[in-house]
């Protein structure tokens, strides 16, 4: 069970994301999106919702210039690109 207090931060970070999106500003939408799970599995929640916070942050990866798909490893998108830039 999430918190209220947590369960409405979420909802913030969803909502803030969504609106920045519109406005153009995807990186602040991204760190909003990326905000949101991160309350989700915030310490002192006693049950937090991986599956959730897996859906949320796998909808920050463009906003990151990321990507799992392997046809874009070609292209210098992706995990493979920061490893390779190290």
């Amino acid at each position: 069970m999430i918190p209220k207090y947590s369960e409405e931060r979420i909802q913030q970070c969803c909502l803030l994301s969504e609106l920045y999106e519109l406005i153009g500003f995807h990186c602040k939408s991204t760190f909003f999106k990326r905000e949101a799970p991160m309350q989700r599995a915030a310490p002192g929640i006693p049950e937090p919702g991986w599956k959730a916070c897996y859906r949320l942050l796998l909808q920050t990866l463009p906003g990151y210039i990321l990507s799992l798909d392997l046809q874009d490893f070609s292209k210098g998108v992706g995990t493979k690109t920061l490893l390779q830039s190290h």
